[in-house]
């Protein structure tokens, strides 16, 4: 989101807490574009006044580099 959003948006740092007294479910869900699909901020978002924060990947490489602890800029 952060990337896409041009920094407008922060990622959000998943945390739960533990309740002895309720059984907690969850179902994750996991989604990604296609491995081809470039990766970068909008353009609806970038102007003179707001440039590029982050550069454009294809998933696979941002996938690639985000596993791997790489950096991504």
């Amino acid at each position: 989101m952060q990337r896409l959003s041009n920094g407008r948006y922060k990622n959000v740092l998943h945390r739960t807490t533990v309740d002895k007294e309720k059984t907690r479910m969850s179902w994750p869900v996991f989604l990604e574009p296609h491995r081809e699909m470039i990766v970068g901020p909008l353009p609806e978002l970038i102007s003179d006044d707001n440039p590029p924060k982050f550069k454009p990947f294809a998933f696979k490489d941002y996938s690639y580099r985000k596993l791997n602890k790489l950096p991504l800029d």
